[in-house]
């Protein structure tokens, strides 16, 4: 009786895979895909460069935030021991 469980379950869980078809691994694989995986690459460079001239954009604004003055020390009304 074991021994037909074991094969009734061993079927049930092999049947699926047998069913199955297989696909593509990727859109690029079949067709053009050449073609399309170089358009693919060429907007990621785009996008790419767009983001590092943003950020080069906010590190600049940052530099010039940090090159102020600090307009003669801490005010004395807010920083006092006795307030």
């Amino acid at each position: 009786m074991a021994r037909l469980r074991f094969w009734v379950c061993l079927v049930l869980v092999v049947l699926p895979f047998v069913r199955t078809e297989p696909q593509p691994l990727s859109p690029f694989s079949e067709g053009n895909g050449k073609k399309a995986l170089g358009a693919f690459i060429g907007k990621a460079k785009e996008e790419f460069k767009e983001r590092l001239r943003r950020e080069e954009d906010a590190h600049m604004n940052m530099l010039y935030k940090l090159k102020r003055q600090s307009p003669g020390g801490p005010d004395p009304k807010h920083h006092s021991k006795n307030a």
